[in-house]
């Protein structure tokens, strides 16, 4: 268990949703992860639909803030005022606001995609949010999702190899692999891990659009590729 400085132990923030979502069902997933920078904050899924969506936009480099099952009031057609919850919803780094609707490619009709568009347009009309979109399992990423849970997976901080890490890198040749970093590093398994943080924090970043590895060639944030 990591500590602070004083001793005491790191824990997660609570959920920032409108509503939380039920804790269990006979139909679908339900689940949490951790978002944000560690020790994270509690976000509430309920499907692995939802869950693979939030992977991705966590790791995004664009997200600064993302939440779930945010709620926003709007008028049906017969003027009746409803509530929406948006299941994820995203404060990106250039100050955008994007709300996420997630839902199977299969599950979508035309009584559905009618009054999403009518909660978009009223939403962007009342300045909610400056976009709103719809996210399916088609849409899906294979790699991007692959490496999302990659560096999630490796994201709890270790003190010493990421400072190793640090140093390694600040005298790296344009381009190197991963393999080869870790190797400089010295550590082993604690060195690569390391260097998987890095990319998820954006200070390195793949020369090419494909799965994370030990043979994937990397270059430093600022640098040419």
């Amino acid at each position: 268990m990591l500590e602070d400085k004083n001793g005491f132990a790191l824990l997660h923030a609570p959920s920032v949703n409108d509503r939380r979502p039920s804790t269990a069902s006979k139909g679908h997933c339900t689940g949490h992860l951790m978002v944000g920078p560690w020790p994270g904050r509690v976000l509430y899924i309920e499907s692995r639909l939802e869950q693979d969506w939030a992977h991705c936009l966590d790791a995004h480099p664009m997200t600064k803030e993302l939440r779930e099952q945010v709620a926003f009031k709007w008028l049906d057609s017969s003027n009746k005022r409803r509530t929406h919850h948006f299941d994820l919803f995203v404060e990106q780094t250039d100050g955008r606001r994007i709300a996420y609707t997630v839902k199977p490619e299969a599950r979508l009709n035309a009584k559905f995609m009618a009054e999403i568009a009518t909660i978009a347009r009223q939403a962007k009309e009342v300045g909610f949010v400056d976009d709103v979109r719809l996210l399916t399992d088609v849409d899906l990423d294979p790699v991007e999702l692959s490496n999302a849970r990659l560096t999630y997976a490796m994201r709890v901080p270790d003190i010493d190899a990421d400072a190793s890490a640090a140093t390694v890198i600040e005298t790296m040749p344009d381009i190197c692999s991963l393999g080869d970093l870790t190797a400089r590093i010295g550590l082993g398994a604690k060195g690569y891990r390391a260097l998987i943080r890095i990319i998820r924090n954006g200070r390195l970043q793949p020369t090419r659009h494909e799965h994370l590895t030990h043979e994937t060639n990397v270059f430093a944030k600022g640098a040419a590729a």
